[in-house]
């Protein structure tokens, strides 16, 4: 049992960040720790795995979540979202320490094994597998036509990606790209090799910590 002290204490250090990413970020480990005491494994998904992955910043970020493992009940989802978290809301929608959460129906996943945990200071965030993330915003930077802020999104992955911020499976990325639902592997080669021209522009290396060095954001 996780003690209602010690989760009020973690809301008031979360409302105290500054940075709505981060506290969205320090949210979804808060929310994920309490989900898996109860057998339930979440996946972040949306625009905060974008930007956990990316090194991005929203002005108004949302946890999306969804199941990736077990099914709790509705009154464990009540216990835990408004009992323990003291959120207002019902079920799939919810607004915690103004922070607005949602619970979305499972994602379809080509590779859940793919799935990286990044650690918070209230648990672990397990997010969507980056490859995943890439091969939509490419398709979406060029289908039906020319997208220029899908384009960017997309860069700033391959860019993160290339400096080792998380150990891209290119591999993976490359069958993704080759998937006739897809059909982006030119686009692909491109546009690694631009992020790269980028990357040596900046003059910056892969930080051995995995954090990389005068990225870019969105």
């Amino acid at each position: 049992m996780f003690p209602m002290g010690r989760i009020d204490d973690s809301l008031q250090h979360i409302e105290q960040l500054t940075d709505g990413t981060e506290r969205a970020f320090q949210m979804a480990g808060l929310v994920s720790t309490l989900f898996k005491i109860k057998g339930c494994v979440l996946l972040v998904t949306g625009q905060l795995a974008f930007d956990i992955y990316a090194n991005g910043s929203s002005d108004r970020p949302v946890v999306d979540l969804v199941y990736f493992s077990g099914q709790p009940p509705p009154r464990t989802v009540l216990e835990i979202m408004r009992g323990q978290l003291h959120g207002q809301g019902a079920m799939g929608h919810w607004t915690v320490g103004g922070i607005p959460i949602q619970f979305h129906d499972a994602a379809a996943i080509a590779h859940p094994e793919l799935c990286r945990d990044f650690s918070t200071d209230h648990g672990v965030v397990k997010l969507l597998p980056a490859e995943e993330i890439v091969v939509d915003c490419i398709l979406a930077s060029i289908h039906p036509e020319p997208d220029e802020e899908a384009q960017t999104r997309a860069r700033l992955l391959l860019i993160n990606g290339l400096m080792e911020a998380f150990q891209m499976d290119w591999a993976v990325l490359q069958a993704l790209c080759d998937h006739p639902d897809y059909r982006i592997s030119e686009e692909l080669a491109r546009m690694r090799a631009a992020a790269k021209k980028d990357i040596d522009t900046m003059g910056t290396q892969p930080d051995q910590v995995g954090q990389p060095g005068e990225i870019p954001s969105v």
